[in-house]
């Protein structure tokens, strides 16, 4: 893994996190977010009520809109990058 990928993991995971977290407090004020994030996507129908699931289950949508769109960004940041050297390497 090069360090450009390690910092897009990273910055990836945080945005998940992070939407996560705001979705739930916003949706569903009664319900710690550690509890959410903690929880993995496979477990939620057995860790949440029936009538929480729907909102957990929006929450985790929104945090990965903003993984893809993280990871659309890197993808453009790389193949420019890669023009821009081959290009260069060309001259």
């Amino acid at each position: 893994m090069t360090v450009g990928g390690a910092f897009f993991l990273s910055a990836a995971q945080c945005a998940f996190s992070n939407q996560l977290v705001k979705a739930i407090t916003t949706n569903l004020p009664e319900l710690d977010p550690a509890v959410a994030i903690s929880t993995g996507a496979t477990q939620i129908r057995e860790a949440f009520t029936a009538s929480q699931v729907p909102i957990v289950v929006d929450a985790y949508m929104v945090g990965l809109k903003a993984v893809f769109a993280i990871t659309i960004a890197a993808f453009g940041v790389a193949t420019v990058l890669r023009l821009r050297r081959r290009t260069t390497s060309e001259n």
